[in-house]
Parts: structure tokens; sequence; C-alpha cells
């Protein structure tokens, strides 16, 4: 099979897609079953996670320019490639001269339109929903997500696939002598603190998280807390509000120096109003850091009995939930140990195989339309 991808992504500080995009090529680069992957890619003046070289063959279309120009860029591109699939996140071209495949992440921007700019929530309702009906296989990462696509894409008469996310080798719960305490004090941060990751926006529920933090601050806790992320709209308040509280904003963060800030966190916090998936729940996890974590959406599925769940709207049960796990060794260690165990059977190589049989058995299937299953959906 010879799979064409969507890399657009890669190298533009995109958080979870970019993080599940080099996953599979990790995962394919040490699959026994290695497909034919093709690349194309965009220029964004940041460096390759690769280096200069790509292990990939690589198509790079040019600048990243508006998204209707990129969709036709793309085009052009998959008709050079000539491929079997195109494997894309989110959005596909309007005219494609091969089968597709999308993978949708989560449909935030319909569950809550409100999280986004107006332009946003519609042209993503718009090239979404065009992408999901055209894909011959739409893939999600949680039985959350099916469920949500199923709610707002009634009409579309087809079988979701759910492949859930991995996490790579780095995030573990050991590292070199030293060496997370210099990454640390590259960015302004020292022990103890509570950890956050996201970007800065209203679905990542990071208000109700700082009103937690002073809460705990009133009862005299010692920990300071960290966020991480790139601002989005509507943050300016939210995060002036939080340079007062003496919250620390590191802004982006590498991959690379992200298991440090896990590794030594006391209590890594989640507290999102909704997810796709829930990625750095599970990177925590491998790191060694216990976890609190919002009771909704797909987050309980990810999570399972190694975190604790509370109220993501419910600052002072949040503020206690921290407050537990941080004076409470024998519950964190606990937890530590349940969240060590459950990240064993989430990897990339695991994803990548899963997405490849699922392009497989799609293939079949409009190979062999007699032999097609009922629809799923």
């Amino acid at each position: 099979m010879h799979l064409a991808i969507n890399a657009s992504e890669i190298g533009r500080q995109r958080g979870g897609n970019e993080t599940h995009l080099l996953g599979l090529l990790e995962g394919w680069a040490e699959a026994e079953n290695r497909p034919q992957v093709s690349l194309i890619t965009v220029t964004t003046g940041a460096a390759r996670p690769w280096g200069a070289d790509s292990p990939w063959p690589t198509i790079n279309v040019g600048p990243y320019r508006r998204l209707p120009f990129l969709l036709w860029q793309q085009m052009l591109a998959l008709r050079r490639l000539k491929p079997d699939w195109y494997l894309s996140t989110y959005f596909l071209p309007p005219v494609l001269p091969c089968r597709g495949a999308v993978l949708v992440h989560d449909v935030s921007f319909l569950a809550h339109p409100e999280y986004f700019s107006r332009a946003i929530a519609l042209y993503m309702r718009i090239l979404v929903g065009m992408a999901v009906r055209q894909a011959e296989c739409v893939m999600v990462d949680s039985e959350f997500t099916r469920q949500e696509v199923r709610r707002f894409y009634p009409h579309v008469q087809k079988p979701i696939a759910v492949v859930q996310c991995g996490v790579g080798r780095q995030f573990a719960p050991i590292a070199p002598a030293g060496a997370d305490r210099e990454i640390l004090a590259q960015h302004g941060v020292c022990t103890p603190y509570i950890f956050a990751i996201g970007n800065i926006h209203p679905r990542k529920n990071l208000g109700r998280l700082l009103e937690a933090y002073l809460i705990l601050r009133q009862q005299g806790s010692p920990l300071s807390m960290v966020w991480t992320g790139l601002p989005r709209w509507g943050s300016a308040e939210l995060l002036a509000r939080a340079r007062d509280a003496g919250v620390i904003l590191t802004g982006f963060v590498p991959q690379a120096h992200l298991p440090a800030f896990y590794r030594q966190a006391t209590v890594f916090v989640y507290p999102s109003l909704y997810e796709g998936f829930g990625l750095p729940v599970l990177e925590s996890m491998a790191c060694g850091a216990p976890v609190v974590c919002s009771n909704t959406t797909s987050l309980p599925e990810v999570a399972g009995a190694a975190a604790l769940l509370v109220n993501p709207e419910d600052s002072r049960e949040m503020a206690g939930a921290i407050g537990r796990l941080s004076n409470d060794l024998t519950l964190a260690e606990g937890l530590r140990r349940a969240g060590l165990e459950r990240v064993k059977r989430f990897t990339w190589t695991n994803v990548a195989q899963r997405t490849l049989a699922a392009l497989e058995e799609k293939t079949q299937m409009s190979d062999d339309p007699g032999d097609r299953p009922p629809s799923a959906l």
C-alpha cells in the first residue's frame, strides 16, 4: 500500500495534531509490515523533528497559506504521487485522485462553538463536514468522539474506526541525573509545582484551575503552578490574572523538554471541558506523575482508574483533589503505579498498525462490495 500523509501540521507547533502525526510515523518506521509512506508538507521556518533530511519521500508545497489554497496544493501533489490512500487531519481536498481517509480528533467546534472565533467555527463546520462525507474511511481517537461524530453527522452512513493514541518512548519515569533540573531551569521553573499543559484556550478550562490554585494558596499550599502552551484567542485577560497570581507561563515547550516537566510535577492537572482523547493524561502517567483530570467527555475513557476524576466546573473539588495528592504520599504513589501500568497498552506501534489495518479493511470492502457488512453508523 502506498499511503500519502498530510504532514502540514508538523513543525507548526500544533500540539496534539502534530504529536499524532509524528507518533504514526514513529510507529510505521518500526513496523514489520511498513507501508510505503509519502509526506505532503509545507515550509514552516521551524526545524523538522527529523532534521534536514526526511526519512520519508516528501513533497513540499511551499509556505503555508490560506486553507483553500493549501487544499488545492495537496490535490496537485497527490496527482504527482499517485498513492492508494491519502490520510489527512480534519480536511480533505474537494477532489481526490485516490481513496481518502480523514482523522477527526474532536468536534468541539460543533459541540461548543463558543470556544472559537466565529470564523474558525464556521470554516471548521463546513470543511470537516465535507471531509467526513467525502472520506472512504473516518478515524477517531476515542469511543466518545465516535458517538459525537454520529450525533453531529447523522446522515453520514459509514463505519467509523476508533484508533486510540499512543505514547512515545521519550515519556518515561527516569531521566539522567540532573537532566530534568537543567531543562526546568531553562524555563524558569522550580519544584514543587502543579503542572498543566495545553493551549491557553477556553476549552482547556484554565480559569477554573486558576481559581483552584488560589484556594490552595489561601490554605497555605507551598506549590507553585506552571502552565505550558501557546496563547490562543480570548486568552489575554486570563493570562493577566495568571501572571498576577504568580503562575509560571512558559509558552510553547519543545517535545523533548516535556518529559522533564511531567516527571518533576507534584501533580499533573488536566481540567479540560471537552476532549476527543486527552493525550497529555497518558504522557504524564508514562512519566510517573500523579494525575487529576476532568470526569467528562473522553477523559474517563483514557484515564481509567489511574487518576482522580473531578467535575471540571467545580474549582473547590479540583482544589481538594490536588491537595489530597500533594499531601497523601500513599495515594500519590498508588496512582503513579496505576498510571505506569495503564500506559503500557498505548504505543505508537499499535496505533500505526491499527491505522493501517483500518485502511486495508476498507480497501477490501471497497473492492468486494458484495462482502460489505451493514453500516455501523
